[in-house]
């Protein structure tokens, strides 16, 4: 961990298996941020003691801002809220996150108030505090399937999201399975520039491929 580091990322690793595209891509977000100074909380989910959310909503109506589950969903809430940049990394499912990301997301809402607010004709949830932090997001689809239907979802599903996130600055990418070390550094980096992360391309083999559509 850096010294001084220009930020913290928390990075939710949500892969369930391991995967070589997902492993190069957790291997380049990892080396991106690094070198550019950021404190990673570099977070595997699967394995973790988190609950489905029950959807009681007691962390709006009984302990505000806390889930009535005492596990690491709590813990995910603190370092989600102590973040400068949060990063998603998962194998597309259903045109959405895996289930490991997916569970722990919704331990998402305890950040968000009970009200609504009407913002650019929708309604949405305001924000508890007013810290706000980047996304990146990087899902993983196999070979050939960078421009289906499902990476297409994924996509929409994530800028959804940032409705209620309100992050300053947000992407999302998508990487095809068998997609070689260089290209993935590549377009990882390319990503991370995209949400003020200076990263160091390096990689093996030789190519330099647009890869994430």
């Amino acid at each position: 961990m850096n010294a001084n580091p220009t930020g913290a990322v928390l990075l939710l690793d949500g892969r369930l298996d391991d995967e070589p595209t997902a492993a190069l891509a957790h291997e380049a977000l990892i080396d991106g941020l690094t070198a550019g100074g950021w404190a990673v909380d570099d977070w595997r989910l699967q394995g973790d003691k988190i609950a489905w959310c029950a959807g009681c909503f007691k962390c709006w109506t009984q302990t505000p801002g806390v889930c009535a589950h005492n596990d690491d969903g709590r813990a995910f809430t603190e370092r989600w809220v102590k973040s400068d940049l949060v990063v998603f990394l998962t194998p597309v499912t259903f045109g959405g996150y895996s289930s490991e990301l997916k569970k722990a997301l919704d331990h998402v809402i305890p950040i968000l108030l009970p009200f609504m607010q009407k913002r650019r004709g929708e309604t949405r949830h305001p924000q508890r505090y007013e810290s706000r932090r980047d996304l990146l997001v990087v899902g993983t689809v196999p070979a050939g399937r960078s421009e289906s239907a499902e990476a297409q979802t994924f996509k929409r599903l994530v800028q959804r999201n940032t409705l209620n996130m309100q992050p300053p600055r947000w992407t999302v990418g998508v990487l095809e399975e068998g997609t070689g070390a260089w290209e993935v550094r590549v377009a990882v980096n390319g990503l991370l520039a995209e949400v003020g992360v200076d990263g160091v391309l390096a990689a093996d083999g030789a190519g330099r491929e647009k890869v994430v559509a």
